[in-house]
């Protein structure tokens, strides 16, 4: 194994080992925060939960920044390929159902929210940016399998 991929392998261990170490953090700090201000348990999760994932977003990307250096010319190219070819054709789907949902005949459709019954508008927005994600990604997959399939 090569030193790079050694380095890569630690940087993923130590980096799932420190979210782990965060989230169990921002937990006793909700739960003391909660415990000494008579505040909300919801509040508490809020905020907990907000700074483990801001915090493990910030990682994900210097992981993924320290990887994309890692990789070679041929693989960068298929990702970003992959990324600009398959994501925008992906968000494209996705937008002709955002404004087909905008016109009035969309109102008879009832699409549930991917979170346990709520309908409140910040669900239908989670919703619907979970599944502009899901086909930006699906996107990308086809793309960069394409790449990969062309160039062997």
């Amino acid at each position: 194994m090569s030193p790079r991929a050694r380095k890569l392998i630690f940087l993923l261990a130590a980096s799932f080992v420190g979210i782990l170490g965060l989230g169990f953090l921002a937990g006793i700090a909700a739960g003391f925060w909660t415990a000494h201000t008579g505040g909300s348990k919801d509040m508490a999760m809020f905020w907990s939960m907000g700074v483990f994932v801001v915090a493990a977003m910030v990682i994900a990307m210097v992981v993924s920044v320290v990887w994309m250096r890692s990789i070679d010319e041929a693989a960068r190219e298929a990702h970003k390929a992959a990324w600009f070819w398959g994501g925008s054709g992906g968000m494209c789907v996705g937008m002709i159902a955002l404004v087909l949902a905008s016109l009035p005949p969309a109102e008879t459709f009832v699409f549930p929210s991917w979170f346990d019954g709520r309908t409140d508008p910040a669900a239908y927005a989670a919703t619907g940016a979970f599944g502009m994600l899901f086909l930006m990604l699906i996107g990308y997959a086809i793309v960069w399998a394409w790449w990969w399939l062309a160039r062997r």
